[in-house]
């Protein structure tokens, strides 16, 4: 006879079934380490709103060579990128 105690019972169950393959499953997920260390060859991406536009404006630093390059959609419909050029940080920041 299914009862009102057994269908709680079995969706209990059920619960706890879908929590353990949920944790299970999670330590077998690669782990990402993003950032990690400053090594030589280092980037960093970022985006940020140009002043007066209605884009986003890519900006890459290049951390050993201390320069920040800039780049724009040039076509929005073909997604593609246009160089704006770099700015020397070491320069800029008057360090040797």
């Amino acid at each position: 006879m299914w009862t009102k105690r057994s269908s709680i019972t079995a969706l209990i169950l059920l619960n706890m079934f879908l929590l353990s393959v949920l944790l299970l499953g999670r330590s077998w997920l690669p782990a990402a380490f993003a950032q990690a260390g400053g090594r030589h060859g280092s980037f960093v991406c970022l985006t940020a709103k140009a002043t007066g536009q209605s884009y986003d404006v890519l900006y890459v630093l290049d951390a050993p060579e201390r320069k920040l390059h800039a780049f724009y959609p040039s076509n929005v419909q073909s997604r593609e990128l246009a160089y704006a050029g770099f700015r020397d940080l070491k320069s800029d920041f008057g360090q040797p």
